[in-house]
């Protein structure tokens, strides 16, 4: 990866990055935390020194990789070994009286004789005796003992006979035939001592797993190295199995070696380098190397003598046996040294912490440590000394046996997390989660199964209690089922009174919390719920600093904050990686500098700096249904402390309920702003319905002979239809009626127009009805949209004569009803207000007495009932011939309610317009 590459390069905990080239690490070991700023909580990487130049840089994606083949090559061979060693402790417990009883052992510093059995001191044997030879072979070292014991094809059966030759101490030589027997009958299954090897099998079983956890989690951390070897100790400290195959011995041995040299230099260096670097190691780096040198040559030197006895010369054994013991002499005090250091270490550290979470992790490293070892220390090994017989008391066992499991979980607890919790969170969780679940489970367990054995059992064994014993049964059952149904119930209450009889505190912050998210969603505007979230949550978790960002168009601005520095970052850009992780996961997030999240990786300096700058710790979503409607940004604790899992939970119940609230606000300014707005155009509409009421004619004139009637509905509150009856100078009347396209306000300005230009140009009484078709058409064209026009019709009708002069512009054509006969009035050119010169024509109708004029709009003929069925032209003649005999205004009110009828309940979709002239005597002109 080169130093260019767009992929930030994490560094890791007890690793330091080359910043100069992002693409290559080193592996040096460095503290946690910057030595040099005491009361610095995560460091600054503007503020951090600058580590050498590495001499031989290994780029990230390869050092990655050399690190899991390690790992997984630890993963084979320590699983192996612990396989290998288990299965050979239930095979010599299985088959032991397939196998004799080894008849002495033997000093491997002298090589003599000692722990004599019956058979061997039969044989002339004594203890002090120099073994010479085994079985006609010159005795070299323990291999041989072993392959006897099982380890090799050449174990020693019952009955068979053992030839020895050994040196007395006066130096005479020795032979002796040795009978061996056996080790005696294997113990059946039910015998305790399965159950003993099981347990003891186990916790090595757990602290490999935990180690493999530790070192999966925490790949690049040397901490979790050294704790890896440590968790793998338990599998080697007891003694070496005897019943390894042959082929296995020397590897399974050379891997039982290395645990046990290693063992006590890890602890150690784990002392000295977690959480931080030991004050005292600053001061004399060099001093550590005068154990871990004679230690390191100790083991090498053991090697080379372990491959001298297994491959090159097996007759030299003596010699290394003797080798061995003396390495012994000088490793087992030197490790003594090195627990006593560490024990140092982590006392000192408890006091000299420069960090609070150095401190919270050394507290419960060294509580785990104590309870954990404390509890073997007391129940193996004190408890025998003072004459109890602790495998007699499984009361006694079992509790110390549990207990020792708090010291490999403390380990991995700190050395995975991110920030350690104080030694009481952690007490108070164990207890509320082991005290209110798993306890009252056993409880609820130990009553059922008392109730069984005492009750149920001596019930059903005899037939005469049947009848008695079947009722008992159900209402066992049945109290049993609702014992259980009541488990959460009562396991719930339990939790809240250890809660707050015990850990006050919290229980009222979790409390306060709870409440908080109850609260949140009944705020509907933003402004008091931000306040109220952001106060309380200072209050109950001791935040001295929150911020709150909400969003205001494609950006995240600052809403709200508390105790955060003035230069504060007024926004976060909606294609920021800390909003696009937010968004996208919808789940708290928290930002550790120390080991950073990949999404903090990618931000850019300018991001970085300005989370620096809130001194963000925790991010809070606060996410709508379908987008993220701001954030919160929440400082350190006042105690320093990490925000505990409960903690989470609860703020991200609060952040879930004020994202709501949130969106519930927006959407209600949201519908009173739409409310306000058509409220505001309702009342435009009505004034302008108003208005155009006022266009259409207010009293029609009256003419002997004549009458006429016109209407119009509105499909909305206005509309584009248009009729007018206008009384000439020269004494003859004008009849108009039109359609605008379109519907709504547009339609009516358009209407109001046209209204205003016939009238102007046709008071005088206008001689050519097609000129002034033309000069009307040129008016409406100029002063519209190019996609508006309108349908029109208009006629002169000179009452003295009867004659009707007209021109229709594109509009539908109206009827004119004589008796059976029907005229349709459709001559004169195209609409009007589409071209800009339309050429019109203007025709002529000698009405007689008893027509009727028709007028109408589209809306009437083509009125839809819930069929989608259109009412019809003929349909609405048929309706005014059912009239024709009455006066006009008789035959509309008949139309309108015909066409209501047929279109039933479906809504009206058009405007409806009508204008009816009926002729019934001799015309005399008469004043308005």
């Amino acid at each position: 990866m080169s130093g260019k590459s767009a992929t930030a390069v994490r560094p890791f905990r007890g690793e330091k990055a080359n910043i100069e080239n992002p693409g290559s690490i080193t592996l040096t070991w460095v503290p946690l935390y910057d030595e040099n700023a005491p009361d610095q909580i995560a460091p600054d990487p503007a503020r951090a020194p600058k580590p050498p130049a590495p001499t031989q840089p290994m780029t990230s994606k390869t050092a990655t990789r050399f690190l899991y083949l390690a790992f997984g090559l630890f993963i084979v061979a320590s699983m192996t070994f612990y396989v290998m060693q288990t299965a050979a402790l239930f095979q010599e417990l299985s088959h032991r009286g397939e196998h004799a009883r080894m008849p002495f052992q033997v000093d491997e510093d002298l090589l003599t004789l000692k722990g004599l059995q019956g058979e061997a001191i039969a044989a002339g044997l004594k203890n002090g005796d120099r073994l010479l030879e085994l079985r006609g072979e010159h005795y070299y070292g323990h291999q041989q003992m072993i392959a006897m014991q099982g380890g090799g094809k050449g174990f020693l059966h019952p009955g068979e006979t053992l030839p020895v030759l050994v040196r007395r101490i006066d130096g005479a030589v020795h032979r002796g035939i040795i009978h061996t027997v056996g080790r005696g009958p294997s113990p059946p299954h039910s015998n305790p001592e399965w159950t003993i090897r099981l347990l003891l099998a186990t916790p090595p079983l757990i602290c490999l797993l935990i180690g493999y956890w530790v070192a999966a989690a925490r790949i690049r951390d040397p901490n979790a190295w050294l704790l890896l070897f440590l968790f793998a100790a338990p599998t080697v400290i007891s003694s070496t199995p005897s019943w390894w195959p042959g082929a296995w011995v020397v590897w399974l041995g050379a891997w039982y070696n290395l645990l046990q040299y290693i063992m006590a230099p890890a602890l150690l260096l784990f002392g000295i380098y977690f959480p931080e670097r030991w004050r005292v190691d600053r001061r004399a780096p060099w001093a550590k190397s005068l154990i871990l040198a004679p230690l390191a040559a100790c083991f090498l030197l053991m090697w080379a003598i372990l491959a001298i006895e297994n491959y090159a010369a097996p007759e030299r054994g003596g010699w290394s046996a003797h080798a061995t013991v003396w390495f012994d002499r000088i490793v087992n005090p030197l490790n003594l040294i090195c627990v006593i250091f560490y024990v140092v270490a982590v006392l000192d550290k408890l006091r000299s912490a420069t960090t609070a979470d150095a401190r919270r992790r050394m507290q419960v490293l060294a509580a785990g440590s104590v309870v954990g070892l404390g509890s073997l220390l007391i129940v193996f090994i004190l408890l025998p000394h003072f004459g109890i017989a602790v495998d007699k008391h499984p009361w006694l066992t079992l509790p110390g046996y549990l207990l020792f499991f708090a010291a490999p979980f403390s380990f991995a607890y700190v050395v995975v997390v991110q920030r350690a919790l104080d030694i009481r969170l952690l007490l108070r969780m164990g207890t509320k989660y082991a005290l209110a679940r798993y306890t009252l489970l056993v409880e609820e367990f130990a009553v059922v199964a008392f109730v069984i054995f005492r009750f149920v059992f001596p019930l059903v064994r005899q037939k005469e209690n049947l009848p008695v014993a079947i009722p008992v049964l159900v209402l066992l059952a049945a109290g049993l089922i609702k014992l259980f149904a009541s488990h959460d119930s009562i396991s719930s209450r339990l939790q809240r009174w250890l809660d707050r009889k015990f850990f006050r505190e919290a229980y009222d912050a979790e409390l306060v919390l709870s409440e908080l998210s109850d609260q949140a969603r009944r705020f509907t505007e933003a402004a008091p719920l931000v306040d109220t979230v952001t106060r309380r949550i200072s209050e109950v978790l001791h935040v001295s600093s929150i911020a709150v960002y909400l969003r205001h168009g494609r950006s995240f601005g600052i809403e709200h904050c508390i105790g955060v520095a003035d230069d504060v970052p007024k926004r976060f850009e909606e294609s920021s990686s800390t909003v696009r992780n937010l968004a996208r996961s919808n789940q708290p997030a928290t930002l550790y500098r120390e080991n950073p999240d990949g999404w903090f990786l990618l931000a850019d300096d300018r991001e970085r700096q300005a989370l620096d700058t809130l001194g963000a710790e925790l991010l809070l979503p606060l996410s709508g249904r379908d987008k993220l409607l701001g954030f919160i940004s929440l400082g350190p604790k006042r105690s320093e402390e990490p925000y505990t899992p409960s903690d989470l939970r609860l703020l991200q119940s609060v952040s879930t309920q004020a994202g709501l609230a949130l969106e519930i606000s927006a959407l209600v300014h949201s519908l009173a702003s739409e409310a306000a707005r058509r409220e505001r155009i309702d009342r435009e509409i009505e004034i302008a319905r108003e208005v155009q009421e006022r266009l259409f004619p207010q009293q029609l004139p009256t003419l002997p002979g004549h009458s006429i009637h016109g209407a119009c509905r509105p499909a909305q509150g206005v509309g584009g239809d248009y009729y007018d009856v206008l009384v000439l100078d020269d004494g003859t009347l004008g009849l108009a009626i039109g359609d605008v396209s379109g519907k709504g306000i547009s339609a009516a300005l358009l209407m109001a127009s046209l209204r205003a230009s016939l009238r102007g140009m046709t008071m005088d009484g206008p001689a050519d009805l097609a000129r002034l078709m033309t000069r009307v058409n040129r008016l409406v064209y100029e002063s519209s949209a190019t996609n508006r026009y309108a349908t029109f019709f208009f006629s002169i009708y000179e009452p003295a004569q009867r004659l009707l002069r007209y021109v229709n512009a594109g509009h539908n054509p109206p009827y004119v009803l004589r008796g059976s006969e029907i005229h349709s009035l459709d001559g004169g050119g195209p609409v009007i207000g589409l071209l800009p010169d339309a050429v019109y024509e203007e025709c002529r109708l000698l009405l007689q007495p008893g027509d009727l004029l028709l007028a109408y709009t589209d809306g009437i003929s083509e009125a839809l009932n819930l069929q989608d069925q259109e009412w019809g032209e003929e349909r609405m003649v048929a309706a005014a011939r059912a009239r024709l005999p009455e006066n006009a205004s008789t035959i509309l009110r008949h139309i309108v309610t015909e066409a209501d009828r047929f279109a039933a309940t479906a809504p009206q979709h058009d405007d409806m317009t009508l204008l009816l002239m009926k002729l019934e005597h001799a015309p005399r002109l008469a004043s308005a």
